[in-house]
């Protein structure tokens, strides 16, 4: 039985082709939303009635430490305004939990925040032990590209468990 010059090739593509798919698979690169990019343009002063255009923004995080896993959930408060020249997006997460609250940081700074079909690192979300009026400054990102999401955009919170 003779193979024939196109079958010796392929067989050595069939199995590149395979271990390609399945090397895209562990990497995660299919699933990951490549990152809009951004970055950290500062901070702004919120006041009370500046905080009512901020949105809840519910997320689980995970931190892994020598301690053990660590689970739980918080809230981040979210401003995405397009009206100006760049869009930029504000955030803050309130300090209240004590040491709980110092885990979902330390999350925060490896987790994505998804605005509709973009996502941006969520490193610019400031944490803050500060009421709306009394101090508080949101931490703020402006996005590259002229990109003009919706201030109504859906908005979500994700990212892998990361370690303490």
């Amino acid at each position: 039985m003779t193979i024939s010059a196109r079958s010796r090739w392929a067989i050595p593509l069939v199995v590149i082709v395979v271990v390609a798919i399945g090397l895209a698979v562990s990497q995660a690169w299919w699933r990951d939303t490549p990152l809009t990019r951004s970055d950290y343009v500062g901070t702004i002063d919120v006041s009370a009635d500046d905080a009512r255009l901020y949105r809840e923004v519910a997320f689980e995080w995970h931190v892994s430490s020598a301690a053990g896993d660590f689970k739980g959930t918080d809230k981040a408060y979210v401003r995405v305004d397009p009206s100006g020249e760049r869009t930029v997006i504000c955030g803050w997460l309130r300090q209240d939990k004590a040491g709980a609250s110092i885990r979902a940081s330390r999350w925060l700074s490896d987790a994505h925040l998804t605005i509709g079909a973009l996502s941006i690192s969520a490193t610019f979300i400031a944490p803050v032990q500060a009421q709306p009026g009394d101090g508080l400054n949101a931490g703020c990102a402006g996005l590259y590209d002229n990109l003009k999401p919706s201030a109504q955009a859906p908005l979500s919170l994700d990212g892998p468990a990361v370690p303490e």
